[in-house]
């Protein structure tokens, strides 16, 4: 019995022992958020500067997406409203210059589907290219060689080497 227990407790001393040499940091990189993946780019001015490039594109698609989307639905609600009214004062009494009033295709729900859809093609294309799961491979990649990928390193500006975060 006693060898058992001693068994047992070389056993779990062993695993966690394992367990506790693991790496530390193994969140999931989409629950990430900028703070820490500057803290993970922090000794690379590139990085940095990757990290910097990754969030403003992310934010740019979303609004450029929600813009235009907005706009659309804007456009589009006026056009409705104007067809509306003119249909309105125009079918006072149901005869318009001596004919009967025609029922006529409104553009304005045109106008807004195709702006949310368009604007939503834009979030969603630009969220995807930019996912932080890239960018995590971005950090492993330049660890291991040194080198951002010309497909990222080409798309940095100046103001991305800035450290700089939502936090102050």
């Amino acid at each position: 019995m006693k060898l058992y227990t001693l068994f047992t407790i070389l056993i779990c001393f062993t695993f966690f022992e394992a367990k506790s040499q693991q790496a530390t940091y193994s969140k999931n990189p989409s629950q990430m958020s900028k703070y820490e993946f500057l803290n993970l780019a922090s000794d690379s001015d590139s990085l940095t500067a990757a990290v910097n490039m990754f969030f403003r594109k992310r934010k740019n698609s979303t609004t450029s997406g929600l813009i235009l989307a907005g706009g659309a639905t804007f456009i589009g609600l006026v056009v409705s409203l104007t067809h509306a009214t003119s249909q309105a004062i125009g079918t006072i009494g149901g005869i318009v210059n001596g004919k009967p009033v025609e029922d006529t295709n409104d553009p304005g729900g045109t106008i807004a589907l195709v702006g949310l859809a368009g604007g939503t093609a834009i979030t969603t294309i630009g969220r995807s290219t930019y996912t932080k799961n890239n960018l995590m491979k971005v950090i492993t990649e330049y660890q291991e060689t040194n080198k951002i990928s010309d497909r990222y390193s080409t798309k940095l500006v100046p103001r991305d080497f800035h450290f700089k975060t939502n936090r102050h």
